[in-house]
């Protein structure tokens, strides 16, 4: 049987990676159209540039205007970070389920 721990990862590096390949496709249409993205803050007022950070607490630090065609490398990074997770926990998962039955099968002999 598949651990909850393993399928809960699995299903999070499969929503991580349609959220990037959604991203990156809008990126793509972007650039084709030569046009400047509708970037909006969470206030509705547009942006000049994204915004990077690491949120820690107090120490959080957090770089303004960053480039939006950078955008495309840090995305197409992350899906391909998580596909190799996903390749990783299927081979788990595979194993995981390999496990009961090579275990029972040795109880019965």
């Amino acid at each position: 049987m598949i651990t909850e721990d393993t399928a809960r990862k699995i299903a999070l590096a499969y929503r991580e990676m349609e959220t990037g390949e959604q991203l990156l496709t809008e990126i793509n249409e972007t650039i084709d159209r030569r046009v400047a993205p509708d970037i909006r803050d969470a206030f509705g007022r547009q942006a000049d540039g994204l915004q990077l950070g690491v949120p820690s607490g107090n120490n959080g630090h957090r770089l303004f205007n960053v480039p939006w065609n950078l955008a495309r490398p840090v995305i197409e990074a992350h899906i391909a970070q998580q596909r190799a997770i996903i390749a990783a926990l299927s081979e788990k998962a595979r194993i995981e389920l390999a496990l009961p039955s090579a275990l029972g099968n040795e109880a019965k002999t």
